[in-house]
C-alpha cells in the first residue's frame, strides 16, 4: 500500500477525478442536465489544495472532485449520521448568483434572465480510507466531491448552476476545511455560512434542486 501525497501536484487530481465509485447509486428521476457554470470549480480548486496544504491544520492527503452526476443526493437516503455507502455528507450554504444562458441567447432582457439566491445550496461528500485507481494501484486518502444545486428559471424552466463570486469561494472552502478537519479529526467546529435572513426575498422552493433533493437550508423557515 502507499501513501498518496497531494500538497500542490495537481497532476494527481486528474488520476482520482476519473475513478469510479462503487457505491454510487443512479438517480431514479429523469430531468434536464442543469446548464454548468465551470468557473465555480476552476476557482475553488486551487483555493482548496493551498487551504488544506498551507492553513494549519495542513491535510495535504485529501482531493476534490466534483461530485459525479450517477450520485444519488436524496438526503432520505442517508443514515442518523449523514451517511451513505461509507460517505460522509455536508451541506453549505451561500449566496449565489444564477444566469440562463438560454434566455440570453434567445434575447431576453438580462433583468428577466438573471436572479439571485440567498439559498444556494453546496453539497459535499467525503470519505477517507484505501482505494484502488484505474490501473490497480492501491491508495490511501480522503476524497471530497461537491456539487452546487441548480435553481429552474421562471421563463423557460431550464435547471441553472449557480455563479460564486472569488469570496464566497474562498468562505465556502475555508468551511469545508474547518469541516473535515472536525468530522475526521476531532477539532472543534463552529458552523458558519450564510443562513439566510427575513428581508432576503422569497425563495421558490417548488423551483430548487437543493429543496427537492432535502439539502436546502430555506426548508422549515
Amino acid at each position: 500500500i502507499k501513501i498518496k501525497y497531494i500538497g500542490w501536484d495537481y497532476s494527481y487530481c486528474s488520476r482520482f477525478s476519473s475513478m469510479a465509485k462503487s457505491n454510487a447509486v443512479v438517480i431514479a428521476k429523469k430531468k434536464p442536465p442543469p446548464q454548468e457554470c465551470p468557473t465555480n470549480f476552476t476557482v475553488i480548486e486551487p483555493l482548496f489544495y493551498k487551504e488544506f496544504g498551507e492553513i494549519e491544520p495542513i491535510f495535504p492527503d485529501w482531493t476534490l472532485e466534483r461530485m459525479p452526476k450517477s450520485v444519488n443526493t436524496k438526503r432520505l437516503k442517508l443514515d442518523k449520521n449523514q451517511m451513505f455507502g461509507g460517505w460522509l455528507y455536508g451541506s453549505y450554504n451561500t449566496k449565489g448568483k444564477f444566469r440562463c444562458l438560454k434566455c440570453l441567447k434567445y434575447g431576453i432582457a438580462d433583468n428577466d434572465a438573471t436572479w439571485s439566491s440567498a439559498y444556494t445550496t453546496i453539497l459535499c461528500r467525503a470519505y477517507y480510507g484505501p482505494d484502488t485507481d484505474e490501473y490497480g494501484q492501491t491508495w490511501i486518502g480522503g476524497w471530497i466531491q461537491m456539487k452546487i444545486f441548480a435553481q429552474q428559471c421562471l421563463n423557460c424552466d431550464e435547471y441553472v448552476t449557480g455563479e460564486l463570486d472569488d469570496q464566497k469561494c474562498q468562505n465556502f472552502v475555508n468551511w469545508l476545511h474547518r469541516w473535515i478537519a472536525h468530522m475526521f479529526y476531532g477539532y472543534p467546529f463552529r458552523r458558519l455560512g450564510y443562513q439566510g435572513k427575513t428581508s432576503d426575498r422569497h425563495h421558490l422552493a417548488n423551483r430548487c434542486e437543493a429543496c427537492e433533493a432535502g439539502w436546502c437550508h430555506y426548508r422549515g423557515k
